[in-house]
């Protein structure tokens, strides 16, 4: 088996187009990101979505006010589960 046999996940396809939009979220205002996602659709608003949470995850507080529905998405990326005990 050659080297450039084996894709690695990060190289594919959909890894890259979620690292652009990524990107494009952390350099446009939470406005920007909001109308990015709502003329979007499928799996770009999906994709989007994750880097919005994202964002919020990492303490990006006025996409966290844009995007108020993806707070517990972040929140529990980012915290670990408690036992209800």
């Amino acid at each position: 088996m050659r080297q450039g046999d084996c894709q690695c996940h990060l190289e594919s396809d959909e890894y890259k187009a979620y690292k652009e939009i990524e990107e494009q979220i952390a350099h446009c205002t939470p406005e920007q990101a909001w109308a990015m996602y709502y003329v979007s659709a499928g799996v770009v608003r999906q994709n989007i979505a994750m880097a919005v949470t994202e964002h919020i995850a990492r303490g990006n507080k006025a996409l966290l006010v844009e995007f108020p529905e993806l707070a517990s998405a972040a929140t529990a990326h980012v915290l670990p589960a408690r036992s209800l005990d």
